[in-house]
């Protein structure tokens, strides 16, 4: 490589000679190699005779080569660089859009739902495939597709059930329930939901709950812990209260709280707990009742209802009538 860079100092390099010589030069100690050849030359060239007259005219020229030389250097690295960068630049946009295009090539995988039911007289207990566990009351259903918590986390409920989420934060859980939608992250509250019911009730024992309306975009509310929301079906209302939150969830434990309800909401429960139709008798359909039901039977429970309250029940076929009996009416 001496010689060569020699003869293109001279002026007398081929340009296969140059070329290679650019080639080469591109690296940093070769540059280095290159300045000491030139400067070892040039010292030669000094010994012989040039006429002073031409002296600087050649300090001009091999200035000028120099330049030139270092120029072409430069320029070169800079296309090689840009290519490079164009290069990594092209595979991190090609990358994801062939995988966008593949993904999108690729059929939808259709929705298959679970339904998880609890019948009359039972309660189902079942953990989601996010670990979340939800106990679902008689007569009630959940419902959840294949895509649950991959994609959503999205539950459809009609009944009462009583949720226990795991936190996700990137992933909410929804449920729905006719018009009410319940959004958490990890919390656990009660939801009942029974169609025949005018109200969807929501019981919230830890966390925090986000409520909206399908119906209203406006519609949003927070709820506290200790908190249920009376969301009425017809008027698309809210109503906040703080409560006993035991009071209203403590079926997932077998127990049952009537607290000053009328009968006409009792018999709903009894049906529930018991698998057993009733009908009751207009005049004592108000009648407030408040007890708890834990592993009593029927029949004991309607023998108390009796005693403490202007009730006969009797039994027809299938159903249970709760009459009035104005012979137990009693002064208190």
């Amino acid at each position: 490589m001496k010689s060569i860079i020699k003869k293109y100092l001279t002026g007398k390099s081929s340009n296969e000679e140059q070329k290679d010589l650019l080639q080469w030069i591109r690296r940093e100690e070769n540059l280095n190699e290159f300045q000491c050849i030139k400067k070892e030359w040039t010292t030669e060239v000094r010994k012989e005779t040039i006429p002073s007259e031409f002296a600087q005219d050649w300090k001009a020229i091999q200035s000028k080569m120099m330049a030139q030389l270092q120029q072409e250097v430069q320029q070169k690295q800079r296309t090689l660089n840009f290519f490079r960068y164009a290069a990594i630049f092209m595979v991190l946009i090609a990358v994801p859009a062939l995988l966008y295009i593949f993904s999108q090539n690729q059929p939808a995988a259709p929705l298959v739902y679970t339904t998880v039911a609890a019948d009359y007289g039972q309660i189902s207990k079942v953990v989601l495939p996010d670990s979340s566990v939800v106990w679902v009351n008689s007569g009630s259903t959940i419902k959840y597709n294949n895509q649950f918590s991959a994609s959503n986390r999205d539950i459809e409920l009609v009944g009462e059930a009583f949720f226990k989420v795991t936190k996700n934060m990137d992933l909410p859980m929804i449920v729905s329930s006719s018009d009410l939608n319940i959004m958490v992250l990890g919390t656990e509250f009660s939801v009942s939901a029974y169609p025949e019911e005018p109200n969807i009730h929501v019981i919230l024992e830890k966390g925090k709950v986000e409520l909206t309306s399908s119906c209203n975009a406006r519609f949003r509310q927070e709820m506290k812990p200790g908190e249920m929301a009376s969301f009425s079906k017809t008027k698309k209302e809210l109503a906040l209260a703080t409560v006993n939150t035991s009071l209203f969830t403590s079926w997932k434990d077998g127990l049952i709280n009537i607290y000053n309800l009328p009968l006409s909401e009792v018999v709903i429960k009894l049906e529930k707990r018991y698998n057993q139709k009733f009908l009751v008798d207009d005049r004592i359909k108000d009648l407030p009742y408040t007890f708890t039901i834990k592993n009593e039977d029927l029949s004991s429970l309607l023998s108390l209802m009796e005693k403490i309250t202007p009730v006969d029940a009797i039994q027809k076929e299938n159903v249970i009538e709760l009459k009035f009996n104005k012979n137990k009416i009693r002064l208190k």
